[in-house]
C-alpha cells in the first residue's frame, strides 16, 4: 500500500483523474471485495486496522494510490511553536453497522479528492499564506507546498483505547500489595493458560498482533491476581514500556521464543514486579507516619525514594516516570489530597531528571528539598 507520506502532488493532481466517478462513490465502495466483511461494532481497533487495510488496498487497486489519502483531512491551526499553519489530521471513521461504515469510507474518499481540488488552485485561499517563501522548479502549487511544508500530523489518541492501564497511571491503592493476595506457586499454571504456542503471535508478525496478544495477557493477570499485576511488562529502558522496574521483560522481539521459554519470562516478570511492589511498601513503612511539619523525615524519605528507584531503573531511558510514579505513591500513603500530587510533584522536579542520567545528589537533595516544603504542610 502507498505510504501516505510520500505522495507527490504528480500523485495526488485530480486533473490526472478527470473521469473519476464521485457519485458513484458509494457504489464502488460496496463492490470491493472486503466490504462484505464489515467487523462488527466494538471490535478491538487493532483488529479493525486489518479491515480498514483491506479496504483501502481494494480502493488504491481500483482507483489509484491517490485515494490513501481518505485517511488524511487538513485544518489550519495555531501550532505551538509554528505560527498558523496547516496540520494534517487523521479521518476518524468508526466501524458501526455495515451499512453506515460504507457509506462514511465513500464519503471520505470524496472528500479527500474535493480537498486536493482545492489544492489545486486554493480558490478558498486557505493556504497561501503558509506557504514556504522560497518556490521551486516542481511546479506544484502553491497550496500542496504549503500542506506539505509543515510536516505536521495529529493522531487521534482516544482511537487507540486499550484494555489494561499503563502502570504509572496506577494509584497506590491500586498497587499496593498488602491489600492483594498472590501466592508465586500459582504463576505457572496462570501463565501456561495465557502463553500457548497457539496464543503466541510470530516474531514476524504485525505489530497490532503482538500488541494485542501482550495485552491480553495483561487482562488474564489482571482477573486473576487484580489490576496491579498489568506492570509486569513495566521494563527497565527501552522495552514495551519505558523506565520500569522489571529486568525479567524486556518487549516481544527480544523476550519472545519458543512457548516455553516465553512463559517462563513472562511468570518470572510477573513475581519480579510483585516482589519490587512489596520492597516499595516496606521502604514507604521505614519512613510513615510522617508527623505534620516534619520536613527532615519527608527530605529523608524523598531522597531515599528517589535513590531506590533510580538504582532499580538504572537510570536508564524515562526512568523518571518511574520515579514520579513511586513518588505520587508515597504521597497518597502518606494522606496528602490525590489533586494535590501533580502540583507538588511539578514543583518538585520540573523535568530536572534526564534519561540516562543518574542526577548528583546535590540535584536530588534540592528534589527532596522542595517537594517536602510543600508536603510537609499540605
Amino acid at each position: 500500500m502507498p505510504d501516505f507520506q510520500r505522495l507527490t502532488w504528480r500523485d495526488v493532481d485530480p486533473a490526472a483523474r478527470p473521469d473519476v466517478d464521485l457519485a458513484g462513490a458509494a457504489a464502488l465502495v460496496r463492490s470491493l471485495p472486503p466490504a462484505a466483511e464489515v467487523p462488527p461494532a466494538g471490535t478491538d481497533w487493532r483488529l479493525a486496522d486489518f479491515w480498514w487495510d483491506r479496504m483501502t488496498e481494494a480502493l488504491v487497486e481500483r482507483l489509484g494510490d491517490w485515494v490513501v489519502g481518505w485517511q488524511h483531512t487538513v485544518v489550519i491551526e495555531d501550532f505551538p511553536g509554528r505560527g498558523v499553519i496547516p496540520v494534517w489530521r487523521e479521518v476518524e471513521l468508526t466501524i458501526t453497522t455495515p451499512a453506515e461504515t460504507l457509506n462514511r469510507l465513500a464519503e471520505a474518499v470524496v472528500a479527500w479528492h474535493e480537498l486536493t481540488v482545492e489544492l489545486a488552485t486554493d480558490a478558498r485561499g486557505r493556504f497561501a499564506a503558509a506557504a514556504p517563501a522560497i518556490t521551486d522548479s516542481s511546479g506544484d502549487p502553491v497550496a500542496w507546498r504549503a500542506v506539505k511544508a509543515p510536516g505536521i500530523s495529529r493522531l487521534n489518541p482516544g482511537r487507540f483505547t486499550r484494555g489494561v492501564p499503563y502502570p504509572a497511571s496506577l494509584s497506590w491503592a491500586d498497587v499496593d500489595p498488602r491489600d492483594w493476595d498472590f501466592d508465586p506457586a500459582t504463576v505457572a499454571t496462570v501463565v501456561a493458560t495465557l502463553v500457548t504456542a497457539e496464543s503466541l503471535p510470530a516474531q514476524g508478525a504485525d505489530w497490532r498482533l503482538r500488541d494485542l496478544w501482550l495485552e491480553s495477557v495483561s487482562i488474564g493477570f489482571a482477573k486473576r491476581y487484580g489490576q496491579w499485576a498489568v506492570g509486569w511488562r513495566w521494563s527497565v529502558g527501552e522495552g514495551d514500556l519505558d523506565g520500569g522496574p522489571v529486568g525479567n521483560w524486556c518487549c516481544f522481539s527480544h523476550s519472545v521464543t519458543t512457548p516455553e521459554a516465553t512463559a517462563a519470562l513472562v511468570g518470572a516478570a510477573l513475581i519480579e514486579w510483585r516482589d519490587w511492589l512489596e520492597d516499595t511498601a516496606d521502604r514507604f513503612d521505614r519512613f510513615l507516619p510522617l508527623a505534620a511539619g516534619d520536613l527532615d523525615g519527608w527530605e529523608r524519605a524523598v531522597a531515599h525514594l528517589v535513590t531506590a528507584v533510580g538504582d532499580r531503573t538504572q537510570y536508564e531511558s524515562a526512568w523518571y516516570s518511574c520515579c514520579t510514579t513511586v513518588l505520587g505513591w508515597f504521597l497518597e500513603a502518606a494522606g496528602i489530597a490525590p489533586g494535590e500530587h501533580k502540583k507538588l510533584l511539578d514543583h518538585a522536579i520540573g523535568g530536572r531528571f534526564n534519561s540516562w542520567s543518574e542526577p548528583d545528589p546535590e540535584l536530588i537533595a534540592s528534589v527532596a528539598e522542595r517537594l517536602a516544603g510543600q508536603a510537609a504542610g499540605a
